[in-house]
């Protein structure tokens, strides 16, 4: 059969059609032409949406910052407690300076502490920022949520303050100068805190430091006498390298030496400047609360005697120490200090307590006099029976410049086995006011005659008093027993200088220490910040060893001030323990 060329033409159009599109999909697929640019505009898409990602997630990490850091500031500043302003009030004025939408009062919390000695301020916001192309994905908002607590409380302060009321503290109106500006550092530390939070121990030192009789009762003590109260402190049995005090009254227990009851500085009878001030004004004042007491006392304050600055520390530290506790509870029981003190001094791993010391000279370290005694030396000087005899005659006779007259004594000779009489220049066997002696007088003829006469209260029964050392060393100072009893009686000088206290290296009746003093302060000092006391030093017109020596004590603050300035250094003193009892 035939087929019609129509047909065929169809066909053959059909399948040139077919071949065609085969074609033009192999060429598509052969062909990479365009291809780059519908990659690149999808990729380009993309790093659009991430760096808008970026760019909320960099806005939002900047308000968060932002938030942070103002609602830290603000905590910090609402807590204060200088601030007079009410702290929701001050938080919300922090934030509306840094542009952001202040917190409502639900959301700030504010604690104040009993007698206004403490403040804590809680803040908690969430900050809600609108994104800008996180939205395209779904994100409309970014939420940071910000909180912050702070709080300022004033903590427990003990205080040591370790004045220098040696002699030289009258010159140059040193004294005067020292007194309001101690009694205006007692101000500002009780403006600063409730009056239970500090307590203030006032040691005046000079050549020693004096305790009262109630203060002294507490420590084991040798009795030589009970004129006045010193502890001589002793580097052989590590004094100086604790802060702690001995309490133990069983016979193996720590006795601390008795400071004798000498004047070795004046050649006088009665005594004029006893190394051991018994006068209650040159008592040291322990644990008082009491800023009316603690300023009245300095107000009383008077200078004399030499600088012991090692033993101003040494009770310094001494009563910012636990081991005064007991003392402390004893004081409370008789009413010498308040209940509140009950758990002072407290203990040193306590956080919440800061010890500190303020000690002042206007010196530096001199000469500090101890009698021998029977534990250094044989004979010894501070105990037991003297060398001299009394008639009591002359305290009786209503006789005032009688009561210390030369004429009284008998000094008694050993090696003579004799007594030698001053109120008739004789050398004899019996003390004066024990027997009669004879008296030769002779007129203006040459004619004499000799009498024999009762000593003065003699009746035929011997009337003299041996004295003890600590009874020759109340009526007399050590010079005045050297040059009207000792030089009187053999005429000799260099008998005489041997007694002298300090004429000699070695002296008949006494020690001296005066080169170790330095050391020793240095060692208290170094016991103290050992136990994280904050020492703070001011050398008040002093001279370079001085300044040199407090510099090397302190390790809280040293201050080097002449005149007036010592104010500007007690109120620079103020100034750092306040920031430093400030707790945040």
């Amino acid at each position: 059969m035939m087929i019609a060329p129509e047909e065929i033409y169809v066909a053959a159009r059909a399948s040139t059609k077919r071949h065609a599109v085969r074609m033009a999909f192999g060429r598509f697929r052969r062909e990479e032409d365009g291809s780059l640019l519908i990659f690149g505009l999808f990729t380009f898409v993309m790093m659009l949406l991430l760096a808008g990602v970026a760019l909320d997630l960099m806005r939002f990490e900047e308000r968060r910052t932002t938030l942070q850091n103002t609602i830290d500031r603000a905590s910090l500043a609402a807590a204060d407690l200088q601030q007079t302003l009410d702290p929701r009030d001050v938080v919300r004025d922090y934030f509306r300076k840094a542009g952001l939408k202040p917190p409502a009062d639900a959301d700030i919390t504010v604690t104040e502490g009993v007698n206004a000695d403490s403040r804590k301020v809680e803040i908690k916001v969430t900050e809600t920022m609108p994104t800008w192309f996180m939205s395209l994905v779904g994100v409309d908002t970014l939420a940071a949520p910000a909180s912050s607590t702070a709080e300022e409380s004033i903590g427990q302060i003990e205080i040591s303050l370790v004045l220098d009321v040696s002699g030289s503290m009258n010159s140059n109106n040193r004294l005067i100068n020292l007194k309001p500006a101690a009694k205006s550092f007692i101000d500002q530390i009780f403006d600063s805190a409730a009056t239970d939070k500090v307590s203030v121990s006032i040691i005046p030192y000079s050549t020693q430091v004096s305790l009262s009789d109630d203060l002294a009762s507490y420590f084991n003590m040798t009795v030589e006498h009970n004129y006045s109260n010193c502890i001589e402190f002793e580097q052989s049995k590590g004094d100086y390298t604790t802060t702690a005090m001995s309490f133990g009254t069983d016979p193996g227990d720590r006795v601390y030496q008795r400071n004798g009851h000498i004047d070795p500085f004046y050649r006088s009878s009665p005594p004029n400047l006893m190394n051991c001030a018994p006068q209650a004004d040159r008592h040291v004042l322990p644990f008082s609360g009491d800023r009316n007491a603690l300023k009245s006392y300095i107000d009383n304050m008077v200078a004399e005697g030499n600088t012991s600055i090692d033993v101003g520390m040494k009770w310094g530290a001494a009563l910012l120490d636990p081991s005064m506790q007991g003392v402390v509870d004893g004081m409370i029981a008789s009413g010498d200090v308040p209940s509140v003190f009950s758990d002072r001094p407290y203990p040193y791993d306590n956080g919440e307590v800061m010890k500190i010391i303020v000690v002042m000279t206007d010196g530096a370290n001199t000469t500090e006099y101890r009698l021998r005694n029977n534990t250094t030396s044989n004979p010894y000087y501070d105990e037991g029976v003297s060398l001299l005899t009394r008639n009591p005659f002359y305290k009786t006779n209503s006789v005032s410049s009688d009561d210390f007259a030369l004429e009284q004594y008998s000094l008694w000779d050993a090696s003579r086995k004799q007594y030698y009489i001053f109120a008739i220049n004789q050398w004899r066997d019996k003390p004066w006011g024990d027997s009669t002696y004879t008296q030769t007088t002779c007129n203006k003829w040459g004619s004499c005659s000799t009498t024999t006469q009762n000593d003065p209260g003699y009746s035929g029964s011997p009337i003299s008093v041996p004295m003890t050392w600590p009874e020759v060393w109340n009526a007399m100072s050590i010079y005045w027993f050297a040059d009207n009893i000792i030089y009187k009686a053999y005429g000799s000088s260099s008998l005489r200088n041997q007694w002298r206290p300090g004429q000699t290296s070695n002296p008949v009746a006494n020690t001296y220490i005066n080169w170790e003093k330095d050391g020793l302060t240095l060692d208290i000092c170094n016991a103290a910040k050992a136990q994280g006391v904050r020492i703070y030093t001011i050398a008040f017109e002093a001279p370079t060893e001085g300044q040199q020596l407090l510099n090397q004590c302190q390790n809280a603050g040293y201050y080097a001030v002449e005149g007036l300035d010592i104010n500007d250094a007690f109120s620079g003193i103020v100034n750092s323990i306040n920031k430093l009892r400030l707790t945040h």
